[in-house]
This record gives C-alpha cells, sequence and structure tokens, in this order.
C-alpha cells in the first residue's frame, strides 16, 4: 500500500459532509456493515462500532481460537481511527467487529520507525500493510512505515502476548533507501512459510520489484547475512501487497499479487511454483520476475479486477466492483478438510474511491490446480452436489488485461448443457456447453475455450440464493458466473 488514502484536508471535509447527512439521516437502527447493508450509507460512518468491513484496507487474516482477526492499514473515511494498526475480529467471516488500534501509544512506541520514514502523525501518517503471525505461542506484528511515492521505507516487527495487544514494537526488519530504483521497497511484509516449517518475508512495493529472504524463527527477524531473492516485477512496475501460500492439495505455492493503480485498474494475480523461492510461473509459463510496466496485461494470471454484473442496470453501488487487491489468504481447517479464503480489499464505481472496505470469498482449485474464487462475497455458504437450473445467466469475463473501466457482464441462456446468447426470440446457434461434475464441479466451453471450476448456491445482500459459478482456463482466462432475474441488481 503505497500511498494515504485520505489526505488531511480532505479528510475533513469528508468528516464535515458525513456530519451533515447523518444529521438528516433519521433513526433507522444501524447495523454493523456485513454485506446485508446498503454500501454507502452514512449512518455508520461516525461510529466505529458499526463500520465491520469498512475502512478496512490492506487487509491480513488470521485465525485465532475461536475468532477470525484481520489488522489493516491506517485509514479510515474521515480519518476517524486512531493510529497504529486497525485491528477487527468475527466468529463467522460475515460480521466483523472494529477492535481498535494494535498499539497504545503509537507515536512513542513506533518512534523509531514513524521517524526513519518522515511520518508526520499530527497529519494522520500512519502504518501500511500489516500481516500478523503467530510463533510459539507469541503474535508478531509486521508493518510498514513510508510516505507516498517514496522508497525511504521500513518494515518493522512488534509483538504481543495477546492477539488483540497491546503490541511492543521490537524494531526495524528492513529499511530501504530514497530513489532506489532497483531496490526494493520495504513495505508490503507478508510471512510464508514453507512446507517444512521454514519461514520467509515477501516484500516490494513498484520500485525494484517483490523479493523473498529468510527469518530467523526465534527472533522474527530476517536471518543473518540473508540476501533477499527478487521474484516478481522490475523496472517500477506496477506491483505489489504479495502473498505467498502453499496449499498441500496441489504442492504447489501460489503468490498472490496486486497490479496497477491503487484506486484506478488494481486487479489481483497469481503465479506458482514447486519451490517457495520460485521461479512463480503464470498458466502461460510466463514467470513473474520478467514482470515490467509494458508487460502487465501479459505476465500473471488475473484472478480479478473491476467489474459489473447486469452492466448499467444495477442500482447498488456494491455491485460495481472497482480496484480489488492487497489480498491475504486463509486456510482454515475445518471437520470436512481444509477450506480456502482470498481476503481482499476493493472500491466501488458506484462511489468516491474514500469508500473502501473489505471482501471475504471462498476460492477453490481447479482441474490445472489454479485458485478459482467466488463472484458473491462470502456468506457462510458449504459447497455441496447441486446442479444448474436452466436459465440467463450473467457471465463476466475477466480477461488479462488492469483494467480501469469495469467489465460489465454478458447475458447467456443456459438450456440443456448447450450455452445461446441470451434473446426473447430465440436462442439461434449453441455458443458453448456446460455440466456439473464430481458434486459441485463444473466445466464449461464458451466460444471454443474450455474452463473449469465450481457451481456454487451463494446468497446476495438480501439473504437471496444465488447460482453461481467461478470458472478459469487452462491457458489463465477467469470467468464469474450468475443466474440472473431474482439475483440480478443486488448486492454482491
Amino acid at each position: 500500500m503505497k500511498r494515504r488514502i485520505l489526505s488531511g484536508r480532505l479528510a475533513l471535509g469528508v468528516t464535515a459532509l458525513v456530519q451533515a447527512l447523518v444529521s438528516c439521516a433519521g433513526k433507522e437502527q444501524a447495523l454493523p456493515y456485513s454485506g446485508f447493508r446498503p454500501l454507502g450509507d452514512l449512518t455508520i460512518t461516525e461510529n466505529p462500532s458499526l463500520w465491520g468491513e469498512l475502512n478496512t484496507h490492506d487487509p491480513a487474516i488470521i485465525k485465532d481460537n475461536d475468532y477470525y482477526y484481520v489488522f489493516s492499514t491506517d485509514a479510515s473515511l474521515g480519518n476517524l481511527h486512531p493510529l497504529g494498526v486497525q485491528i477487527r475480529r468475527s466468529r463467522d467471516l460475515i460480521t466483523w467487529e472494529y477492535r481498535g488500534a494494535a498499539f497504545k501509544d503509537f507515536e512513542k512506541d513506533c518512534a523509531e520507525a514513524i521517524a526513519y520514514a518522515g511520518l508526520k502523525p499530527q497529519n494522520k501518517d500512519g502504518l501500511w500493510a500489516p500481516d500478523i503471525v503467530k510463533v510459539n505461542g507469541k503474535y508478531r506484528l509486521y508493518f510498514s512505515a513510508s510516505t507516498f511515492g517514496s522508497s525511504r521505507s521500513c518494515i518493522a516487527l512488534a509483538e504481543a502476548n495477546n492477539i488483540e495487544g497491546p503490541y511492543h514494537y521490537l524494531g526495524m526488519v528492513l529499511k530501504s533507501n530514497a530513489n532506489a530504483l532497483r531496490e526494493p521497497n520495504a513495505i508490503d511484509p507478508a510471512v510464508v512459510v514453507d512446507a517444512s516449517g521454514n519461514q520467509y518475508l515477501s516484500y516490494g512495493s513498484f520500485f525494484g520489484g517483490i523479493f523473498l529472504v529468510p527469518l530467523d524463527e526465534k527472533t522474527g527477524f530476517v536471518e543473518l547475512e540473508a540476501v533477499p531473492r527478487r521474484i516478481a516485477g522490475l523496472r517500477h512496475a506496477a506491483v505489489e501487497g504479495s502473498c505467498i501460500v502453499y496449499l498441500k492439495d496441489s504442492g504447489y505455492y501460489y503468490l498472490f499479487l496486486s497490479y496497477g493503480s491503487l484506486s484506478h485498474d488494481y486487479n489481483i494475480r497469481v503465479g506458482r511454483s514447486r519451490d517457495v523461492d520460485g521461479p512463480y510461473l503464470d498458466a502461460q509459463g510466463n514467470d513473474l520476475a520478467d514482470l515490467v510496466p509494458g508487460n502487465a496485461g501479459d505476465v500473471g494470471t488475473k484472478l480479478m479486477g473491476g467489474y459489473t454484473f447486469g452492466g448499467n442496470q444495477t442500482p447498488e453501488p456494491a455491485e460495481r466492483y472497482k480496484a480489488p487487491g492487497h489480498n491475504s489468504v486463509l486456510v482454515d481447517q475445518r471437520s470436512g478438510g481444509a477450506a480456502f479464503f482470498i481476503v481482499h480489499h476493493v472500491r466501488s464505481y458506484g462511489l468516491p474511491d474514500y469508500w473502501f472496505y473489505m471482501n471475504v470469498r471462498r476460492f477453490f482449485l481447479n482441474r490445472w490446480h489454479w485458485p478459482v474464487a467466488s463472484p458473491l462475497r462470502y456468506q457462510g455458504e458449504e459447497p455441496g452436489a447441486l446442479s444448474l437450473p436452466e436459465g440467463d445467466y450473467d457471465l463476466v469475463e475477466h480477461r488479462s488485461d488492469s483494467n480501469g473501466e469495469s467489465h460489465d457482464s454478458r447475458a447467456f441462456r443456459f438450456r440443456d448443457g448447450a450455452i445461446y446468447a441470451a434473446s426473447p426470440e430465440n436462442t439461434g446457434e449453441a455458443l458453448g456447453t456446460y455440466r456439473t461434475y464430481d458434486g459441485f464441479r463444473m466445466e464449461l466451453t464458451l466460444e471454443g475455450r474450455p474452463y473449469d471450476g465450481v457451481a456454487l448456491i451463494q446468497y446476495d445482500a438480501h439473504g437471496r440464493e444465488v447460482r453461481t459459478f467461478t470458472l478459469m482456463s487452462e491457458d489463465g482466462l477467469c470467468i464469474w458466473g450468475r443466474l440472473g432475474g431474482n439475483g440480478l441488481g443486488s448486492s454482491g
């Protein structure tokens, strides 16, 4: 996360606007935002206890006993939060409770990092893009300090006996100098544990690319004499927000990255490797280390970018997702096996950029062992055997580009295993085929390209069941679908 979300002046103006609108909003009982409340509702912005997913930027997720926790960047609409890394928790990954800041006294506790990066707390300069990990019964919080557009940055470490803190500052783990165009920018830390239990830190943003370095498990700091290895991007490629996870189901390490401009064409991509230090290849065999500013649309398998279900007919801002990015991954061990979740922030085409919030989506591996993310946010659904009913489906094709404009859905008619152009008069010639298999698995061929993934019963923002599917082609193109009609125009 390479920039502050709101300037001080804009933040003050937004706060005044919020106060004015809230005073006219009536006395309707507000609830935490959990996907069932319309995005853009100003009645919840002044009260952090009602934020829920709102104001969550660069989320990092962990499960601890009966709770899921998310730690995130110091940013909020109106800058109403205390500085020192935001904390949220949830019992179900649906309804989130804001728990305050990780540090008791941000300016005192983090004085070294503040001074090195040149932060000005009086202007609401805070900490960026944290990551959280539990080691030997203690909680280690990695976070970054920097200012917009600068590579004079640092990653620091703090520790606590309780996951909600307060955290005690231990020192700087990595630092970078100004104008370090070929070196890693020391922000966006993310811890990865390899299949043998060894710990590494991935980090970096623009400038020299994304790097990986071994950690000393006993101290949490970088191993002595360790040399960082570049695993993605170079020459100021627009890439940041790395997250690496090893999935036993496939035997691959997956490197998730965010490409593009934070509030314009941000999008999530992935590469994979049999070894934690790479090389990380996309579905077409391109090495993510070869990413440069001129080939962003050709390197990296794109999981999602800006999109709209239902085209311009959708009235709700949350149906027009913009700039999803900076994700974290949770592997949740459950009685039925491991469940995979991708957690990221997002904006909306229908609202100003300072309306950012968190999405939690379930994801699965398709037959080619690539992750496919659910089209709608997680609302407690569990996969099970199902068949897709006939009808008109809206399909979003994410394509390979970094798109600032929305990729709007196209309507198709599914009937008797064949796919047609949706038409009130006739179906015309079949454009493809579809079928479910092995319970909720699904394959589809559209306009000559085969896809594979899963079909799901999900829930829209009004609690209604919606048939959806998420698929990827063998060459790495993602496609999402949802049954139209009842689900059309409702918040995803």
